[in-house]
């Protein structure tokens, strides 16, 4: 009830105040029902309100835990499905939680950067979603902003294709270390690129072939 009651009343901002144009968005239909990371770059605090009301209300997200030290925040937080993690360190309790959720076929918002980071800047990506996609086997479905998330500004979210680490030969059956980590980082980001960069048009040229081939 105090969900509905949330989203409704957000949605004037969220369609109005924040217009985002989904591209893709049959990239994510066809694992809806599967246990999946969704991840996309992190610019402003609006980027995870417009993925879980455009794309799916049942995301669970990842947020920094300072967001729900206020009280009646962070119930509204808990609510829309955020989970409290702790940066800079190793949150326990939050791996668990996020690693129970993939296992029971839920999904959930990831940013792999960790951190909001500025439209002209680049930030290294942490190696935290890359290992709950490999521990658990669940899908990516890599997505990017193509412009910052500001208010009366329309945007795009271009959604790639979803995946699994697990399809890739070099890491198929593989121990999870830290050089296995690192490269699963890499392919990420080189994906995020691509969405980052595709021209629009060429990009839904390509998603109608895709859609007349099969």
């Amino acid at each position: 009830m105090i969900f509905w009651f949330l989203y409704i009343l957000f949605i004037p901002y969220i369609y109005l105040c924040l217009p985002t144009k989904i591209i893709g968005k049959k990239n994510y239909k066809k694992v809806k029902k599967e246990p999946a990371i969704f991840c996309s770059n992190h610019q402003t605090n609006n980027d995870a309100i417009i993925i879980k009301a455009r794309v799916n209300l049942k995301f669970k997200f990842l947020a920094k835990d300072s967001l729900f030290r206020n009280k009646f925040l962070g119930y509204i937080f808990k609510k829309l499905g955020g989970i409290p993690i702790k940066r800079g360190s190793n949150d326990i309790q939050a791996v668990k939680t996020t690693l129970n959720l993939l296992k029971n076929n839920k999904q959930i918002v990831i940013f792999p950067e960790g951190t909001r980071v500025k439209e002209d800047e680049s930030a290294e990506y942490k190696n935290g979603l890359v290992m709950f996609a490999l521990k658990t086997d669940c899908y990516v479905v890599p997505s990017y902003f193509r412009k910052r998330t500001k208010p009366f500004v329309f945007n795009k979210l271009v959604i790639g294709e979803a995946f699994k680490f697990s399809d890739m030969d070099e890491f198929k059956d593989v121990k999870i270390t830290k050089d296995v980590l690192n490269r699963a980082s890499e392919v990420l980001q080189k994906k995020m690129e691509y969405l980052k960069n595709v021209n629009i048009k060429e990009y839904k040229k390509l998603l109608k072939e895709k859609r007349n081939a099969n």
